[in-house]
């Protein structure tokens, strides 16, 4: 394994021990998530800081808020990791949360992770009409696919609003897609949205989605719908594909075989690898004048809507373990 991954993936693994002993109560993905985050942020942990947020999330939010529960920590953990002021991030969060409601975003578990996305692309002046735009494009995907469409996908609609896409190209990804073996499903739907930020040809984008897909089968890794969005991750960056298959497979394999990771759920390994890999990435290029710049923002924008699904995975598990308590 290449030294400078398995320096993050140590990091990764020492952080979640740090936070599971100082965070026993917390849900374990969530404590996955925040360490995975200040690995690839390459920032030192804060567990100190991380609770004075938390506090400060309790103490300027309501009893029945969505970003009560476990939403707290999750969100105190990322917005450590992702800036030096976490307070004014989160007041960033707060202060828009009406704008969001009144356009109608419903007031549910999946609210904070739109207003996260909207915290990490968000640059303007206009709100109310960003907003909008983003509300509209989670119509459109609602009324192409209303099935698979629901509170989960608010994060990429506010994502996607960033980006010059129109829906007719989320669904022809997603048709193009499933023709080449991916099932129809919301795993593929999120693919559908990632593959958008791309500015190739459908077919070529989709060409080197297949080759993954096909490289991980080959390697004995059983690809699960709700983990498509690591494979179109993957296919954005421009670099040598085969060398990058190579590094998925590596990471994700070594992830399974660690006692704290192997238990994880079924492809979150690989999702956790896509996500190192691209932050390696981002920082071997941002000081790369030829690398497309647009590109790189909204790899980090994808980041983002990962963290998203890995929140919104939390959300689940955590409704479902109420819901067979009572």
């Amino acid at each position: 394994m290449k030294s400078r991954y398995e320096d993050k993936l140590n990091k990764m693994m020492q952080y979640y021990e740090d936070i599971r002993e100082s965070f026993k109560w917390e849900n374990d993905m969530a404590r996955h998530l925040v360490a995975l985050t200040y690995a690839m942020k390459e920032k030192e942990l804060d567990t100190i800081q991380i609770k004075e947020v938390k506090d400060y999330i309790k103490s300027n939010t309501g009893m029945f808020s969505p970003f009560r529960g476990h939403m707290m920590f999750a969100m105190s953990g990322l917005l450590c990791a992702n800036s030096d002021s976490p307070k004014d991030q989160f007041k960033f969060m707060i202060d828009n949360e009406k704008i969001l409601k009144s356009i109608g975003f419903k007031n549910s578990t999946y609210l904070p992770t739109a207003l996260y996305a909207l915290l990490s692309v968000y640059e303007g002046d206009d709100l109310s009409s960003y907003s909008e735009k983003a509300m509209q494009i989670y119509k459109e995907m609602k009324q192409n696919h209303p099935f698979l469409t629901s509170g989960d996908d608010y994060a990429l609609s506010i994502l996607l609003a960033s980006t010059e896409h129109n829906t007719d190209i989320l669904e022809a990804y997603y048709q193009e897609l499933n023709s080449r073996g991916f099932s129809k499903s919301n795993g593929l739907q999120m693919l559908s949205h990632v593959m958008a930020f791309s500015k190739k040809d459908v077919r070529y984008s989709v060409d080197k989605c297949e080759n993954i897909y096909n490289y991980l089968k080959r390697n004995k890794f059983k690809i699960y719908a709700d983990y498509y969005p690591a494979i179109g991750l993957i296919s954005l960056i421009d670099s040598d594909k085969n060398e990058l298959m190579v590094d998925l497979v590596e990471i994700a394999t070594y992830l399974k075989n660690q006692k704290r990771y192997k238990w994880l759920g079924k492809g979150m390994n690989l999702l956790m690898a896509s996500a190192i890999i691209t932050s390696e990435y981002i920082k071997e290029k941002s000081g790369d004048m030829v690398v497309d710049t647009t590109l790189n923002v909204s790899i980090q924008a994808i980041i983002a809507a990962q963290q998203a699904t890995m929140i919104a995975a939390i959300t689940a598990s955590t409704v479902a373990a109420t819901s067979t308590s009572n």
